[in-house]
């Protein structure tokens, strides 16, 4: 009686133990199997007047937190406009996955750069035949609440300075102090002395303030007023008066002689 009871703790002993041996042995089997990769895409659009070469564009992505599964580069370069994609990223476990993916700066003078961050959001979870399945979710706000929409950069240029067709303003002007008096000079180089002689004393003669009055009623001009007189012409004229006067004293001498003689 004692051996078959011994026999029997014996039997259950050894479905216990291929109970918890087994369903380990499965697990780890399926865990091995059940995988999901994903690769997240990154578009690049230009506008404005884009330079030749075309430019280099540099996206990163980083993980939210340590621990979470990674690219093998978490470096993506674009050259000029079009789409490529980061290495795909494997999982091995559900759950639910954060990344940031944001573009660097580059460096032409006329180039303005998307500054936008985007955040990843991986959801892993197991799929109806066993296996493991991943959905991407792409937001612009790290509560990840936005609408959903595609990670693309848009970076713009300026147009290219056109250069100037007007000539500075310096360079033109000329002086209008330089202008007259090359005018003056040219002018009276071609006058000749006589008529310049008459041109100066007509210019001074109308220039005088005191020797014109101006139009008469009769559309004449008035006599002119200044002390216009000769001072030689006074002086002949006294010294003919003059000797007028001596020459009638000295005949009236002579007749008053020849009567106290005669």
């Amino acid at each position: 009686m004692k051996t078959k009871i011994k026999k029997t703790a014996a039997a259950f002993l050894f479905a216990l133990l291929c109970l918890t041996v087994f369903p380990a042995s499965v697990s780890a089997a399926d865990s091995a199997e059940r995988t999901a990769s994903v690769a997240i895409p990154v578009s690049v659009n230009l506008s404005g007047e884009v330079p030749s070469p075309a430019e280099t564009y540099t996206v990163t992505m980083q993980a939210a937190e340590e621990g979470t599964p990674m690219p093998s580069e978490n470096t993506l370069t674009i050259t000029g406009a079009g789409t490529a994609a980061f290495p795909a990223v494997t999982y091995t476990q559900p759950g639910i996955y954060c990344y940031t993916v944001t573009q660097q700066a580059g460096s032409h003078a006329r180039g303005h750069y998307d500054n936008t961050v985007y955040y990843v959001r991986i959801s892993v979870t197991n799929g109806e035949n066993g296996g493991l399945e991943a959905v991407a979710a792409v937001h612009t706000d790290a509560q990840m609440t936005s609408v959903k929409q595609e990670l693309t950069f848009t970076n713009t240029y300026d147009p290219v300075p056109q250069p100037s067709t007007q000539t500075p303003a310096d360079t033109t002007k000329t002086d209008s102090s330089d202008s007259d008096t090359s005018s003056g000079n040219q002018s009276d180089s071609n006058i000749s002395p006589d008529n310049k002689a008459n041109s100066d004393a007509r210019s001074d003669n109308q220039s005088d303030p005191g020797t014109d009055t101006g139009k008469t009623d009769s559309g004449t001009r008035s006599a002119k007023t200044g002390d216009s007189n000769n001072p030689m012409l006074w002086m002949g004229m006294l010294i003919i008066a003059g000797s007028g006067l001596a020459a009638v004293a000295g005949d009236y001498c002579r007749k008053k002689r020849r009567k106290q003689n005669g």
